[in-house]
């Protein structure tokens, strides 16, 4: 379990830092050694905090909270006590949940001990996955009321209906990855923009010259412009429609593809590049065939006529059994 050591006149700022960007590990308590302070952080942050000294923390002190599990016990069935979710997501004042089949007679049970825990939530949602190339939510109210929320990640504001688009708490790394990549002056085209999941992190914490946002699903579309306006940012445009007909050529220094199932969209990322620049290619792709990625790449530049160097290669998390989310960040010239 790592942890963030620092002198105790800069942890405030270390603190506050890594709640922004989703660093810091809340089950565990910030613990002060001498003059020194240990802020609790989560596995794969800690490039976030270059300068600073990483320890791993032999003896750590957990909060106190109430458990879901722990309340849950007590209301269904012990046959079924494995079936018990252990992990939800909470966006904005609102939660997300999977729950499996065998449960669903104790769905509302499940939702409202939820509440009970997070007092500041107003409601619980069943996730039942998504649907279509727009990966439409299909999802249920189990406990409270309300779709429409407002989530605070990496300093940017975000505001969303559940019931109409998505939201990724497992990216916020990669969100804010982008960030540190982008240079002072760079036209960037955002070929997925949804509600804005990395245009306004790039518009809000980098001097990116422009960022071109094109969304098709008009649901989206509306929350990208209500994201633009709640963030105050000047350097958006978006575009509603399809990336695969609006995009134009040859004007971006850099393209994020942020949809997971978007090969075929590859030779017009390409085109929108100036004579060069690089591409931030998404796939959901299983373990055995891991280099699929940058085999796409590949094709797609060589049916242009164009070179292409891998610059990174990294999960960015785990989507199913088998099946990694990954980006390939590639230049090509």
């Amino acid at each position: 379990m790592k942890a963030v050591r620092v002198h105790k006149s800069k942890a405030e700022d270390v603190r506050r830092f890594a709640e922004e960007i989703g660093a810091k590990d809340k089950n565990r308590l910030i613990i002060r050694v001498d003059k020194y302070v240990e802020i609790p952080i989560l596995d794969g942050f800690e490039r976030f905090f270059k300068g600073y000294e990483i320890v791993e923390q032999r003896n750590p002190i957990f909060a106190k909270k109430n458990d879901l599990f722990e309340i849950l016990k007590e209301k269904i069935p012990r046959d079924l006590w494995d079936l018990i979710p252990r992990r939800y997501k909470i966006i904005g004042d609102v939660v997300m949940i999977k729950i499996p089949d065998e449960l669903d007679e104790y769905k509302r049970t499940i939702g409202e001990a939820i509440l009970s825990v997070h007092k500041r939530c107003k409601s619980v949602w069943r996730d039942l996955g998504r649907e279509g190339m727009i990966r439409k939510p299909k999802v249920e109210l189990i406990a409270g009321k309300g779709s429409e929320t407002i989530h605070k990640e990496n300093g940017c504001l975000f505001k969303l209906d559940v019931t109409k688009v998505m939201f990724s708490v497992g990216n916020q790394g990669e969100r804010m990855r982008m960030t540190k990549i982008v240079q002072d002056g760079e036209v960037v085209l955002d070929m997925f923009a949804g509600i804005g999941y990395f245009t306004i992190p790039i518009a809000v914490h980098t001097n990116a010259k422009r960022i071109y946002a094109i969304e098709i699903n008009p649901d989206s579309y509306f929350y990208l412009i209500e994201n633009i306006n709640l963030n105050d940012v000047k350097n958006v445009v978006p575009i509603l429609g399809d990336s695969m007909k609006v995009t134009p050529e040859g004007f971006a220094d850099r393209v994020l593809m942020g949809h997971i199932f978007c090969h075929e969209f590859l030779p017009i990322a390409i085109k929108a590049l100036r004579s060069d620049g690089y591409i931030h290619y998404h796939e959901s792709v299983p373990e055995v065939i891991i280099d699929r990625p940058i085999e796409r790449i590949k094709m797609a530049c060589e049916s242009l006529g164009k070179n292409f160097k891998v610059e990174n290669f990294r999960k960015v998390k785990n989507y199913s059994p088998g099946v990694l989310h990954v980006v390939v960040d590639a230049y090509v010239y």
